[in-house]
This record gives C-alpha cells, sequence and structure tokens, in this order.
C-alpha cells in the first residue's frame, strides 16, 4: 500500500473540471500520490483544461497524467484509470466532486484494514442556495447525504465507520488489485454507468456487490467528505425523473449479484429458498426467468441461465476463485516462514 491513484474520469468536463483539480492539489498526504484524469470520448477541451489547472496549482507533490478512453460509458472510463494507476489503493473522484483537504489521509487509515475492499463518505452541495425544494427528498439519487435506509446505522462518532452493502461510486476509495481483475474479466461490468447525455447507473452497485462477494467489507465512513457541485441543468424534475427511472436496471443487476453470492456461500439454504420463490410465484401468476435464478445457482447449472445471469455467475466464480487461491498462497507462505523460523 504505497500510495493513492486519484481517478478523475471526466466527459465534457472541460466547464466543471478546475476546481475539482484545484480541491485536489490542496489535499493533504504524506505518501506518493497521483492524479489521473481520463479524457472519455470529450468533444470539448476537458484534457487541455485539466492540464493548465493542474500546472496553474503549482502542487510538484503529487504525479498529474491525462489519458485517453475513446469508448463512451463511466465504467469504461474507470477501467482505463485502473489500468494505468500506479498504486495499491485507487479512489474515483467524479469531475463535480471537491474532495475535503484531509480525504486522502482518511482514505489511507480506513484502507490499512486489509478486510476492506472499499470505503465512501458523504458529500454536501457546493451550492445549496442554487437547490430547488424537492431536491434534499431525492438528494440521495445524486449522491448527496446518505440514502434513508442507512441513517439508523450512522455511528455515534464522525470518526468511526460502518458496514454497508453498497457505496456510492462518487469518492469511492478501493483496492487496485481487485478492480483491475474484475475490468480484465469479459462479463465485467453488465453495466456501463454513465454514457454521454444517457443517464445510465448503477455500475456502482455492481462494484459493491463484486467486493463483498470477494468476502471484503465495505465501509461508510463520514470522515470521507466532499462537495458535490451539481450543474443547474440537473437540479429539474424532468432530470431527476429520468435519473430515477434508469436506477431499476442498476437495482435488478444488483439483486442477481445478491442471488448468485448467496447460492456460491450456502448453496442449500439458497436452493430452500429458489424454491419457495417459484412455488410463490407460480401462485401469483409471474414466474419467470428471474424466478429460477436462485435455485440454478444454488445447483450449479449456469447453462440454463439467461445470458446476462451468466455473466454475472461468471463474474462471481472467477473472483471467488481468484481470492480463495490469494488465501492459499498467504497461508503456504505464512507456513513456510513459520517453518524456517530457528527452534
Amino acid at each position: 500500500m504505497d500510495g493513492i491513484s486519484v481517478i478523475i474520469c471526466a466527459h465534457d468536463s472541460a466547464e466543471r473540471i478546475r476546481p475539482t483539480i484545484e480541491a485536489l492539489a490542496c489535499c493533504r498526504a504524506n505518501f506518493p500520490v497521483e492524479i489521473i484524469v481520463v479524457d472519455n470520448n470529450s468533444s470539448d477541451e476537458t484534457a487541455g483544461r485539466a492540464r493548465e489547472a493542474w500546472n496553474a496549482c503549482g502542487n510538484d507533490r503529487f504525479g498529474f497524467l491525462i489519458v485517453e478512453e475513446p469508448q463512451a460509458g463511466l465504467a469504461y472510463a474507470r477501467r482505463a484509470g485502473v489500468r494505468a494507476a500506479s498504486f495499491g489503493i485507487v479512489l474515483f473522484c467524479d469531475d463535480d466532486n471537491w474532495l475535503a483537504e484531509d480525504y486522502l489521509m482518511h482514505a489511507m487509515r480506513i484502507m490499512r484494514d486489509p478486510s476492506v475492499g472499499a470505503a465512501g463518505g458523504c458529500s454536501t452541495p457546493a451550492h445549496p442556495e442554487l437547490l430547488p425544494p424537492w431536491f434534499y427528498t431525492f438528494s440521495w439519487g445524486f449522491a448527496v447525504g446518505v440514502p434513508l435506509s442507512r441513517i439508523a446505522q450512522l455511528p455515534d462518532d464522525p470518526e468511526a465507520a460502518t458496514t454497508v452493502d453498497a457505496l456510492w461510486g462518487a469518492g469511492l476509495v478501493t483496492r487496485r488489485d481487485v478492480v483491475k481483475y474484475l475490468y480484465a474479466l469479459p462479463g465485467f461490468p453488465a453495466l456501463s454507468g454513465r454514457k454521454g447525455a444517457e443517464l445510465l447507473s448503477g455500475e456502482d452497485l455492481e462494484l459493491s456487490a463484486c467486493l463483498l462477494g470477494a468476502g471484503y467489507k465495505l465501509l461508510f465512513c463520514e470522515s470521507l467528505r466532499f462537495k458535490h457541485d451539481i450543474a443547474p441543468k440537473r437540479l429539474t424534475t424532468a432530470y431527476a425523473k429520468r435519473l430515477f427511472a434508469n436506477f431499476e436496471r442498476g437495482f435488478v443487476v444488483h439483486g442477481h449479484y445478491t442471488k448468485v453470492i448467496e447460492a456460491f456461500e450456502n448453496p442449500s439454504r439458497a436452493a430452500i429458498i429458489g424454491c419457495a420463490r417459484i412455488v410463490k410465484h407460480i401462485l401469483l401468476g409471474r414466474l419467470n426467468r428471474e424466478s429460477l435464478l436462485s435455485l440454478l445457482a444454488a445447483l450449479r447449472l449456469p447453462h440454463l441461465l439467461t445470458s446476462d445471469q451468466r455473466r454475472i455467475y461468471g463474474t462471481v466464480q472467477s473472483l471467488r476463485s481468484r481470492m480463495s487461491h490469494s488465501r492459499q498462497v498467504s497461508t503456504q507462505a505464512l507456513q513456510d516462514v513459520g517453518s524456517e523460523s530457528p527452534a
């Protein structure tokens, strides 16, 4: 864990990337840091503006790099950033996220725990005076605050953390080796994330599910704070309706991952639940291919799944196999060290 690679995925970000870079330049760190701007199929001066902003900051402590990713889509941009990253910890900073000065320090402290696969925090709007009255009811959809279902789990101590089952991609801190492996799998990601003007979403839910499936913890940490500079054009009811309408696909894919992971971890229980679900759906007249997922995954019959379900099954299977091999190697290394110790 020798440093942090901050990855900024930017599509047509020329008008909003300067304050994001300026905030990063002010961050404190007593370890190596590099900033990687991924120019994702931009048609404006994103790359040039980003370099100008960085040069104006006068920060000679951090490295700075711009890479090109012509394939539109947030997931593809993140994959390009991870491939270019030099350090063991990666931090996904959106092009409109202004990280607090202590963000990197807290991120490194949290990730020193090897059981943590990823950590995320809370954001506040950069310009609260511009927000419409309805905003805070739906703020979680804009990666602001915390989801309503997580309020009861928040620790009283701001320095403490709580385990969750999913994290936002904004400000996400995770492990390069795991996400790099995931992005190399042919079936990952099932969701591409934002793609130009398309409000596709859910890639952060997919990544969260995979990390859980690999046996890692996900932590929500109030000490990880940043401001979200929400563009005025996104603060309309029309935009919000489009945004939330596209969440459904992400929730469905996350549900598939959950069922497949359960089937690998406890096949007998998953099979029983799967049978009960099939009976219930027959009685309700709702039987479909989704109803069969838990049972077929528990019985290790991926060839009977849909193509989308097979990709998810293959991702979970590959990831769990990799993590099992890694644990075996670690155990063997410890045994070898013990056998070499003097009596």
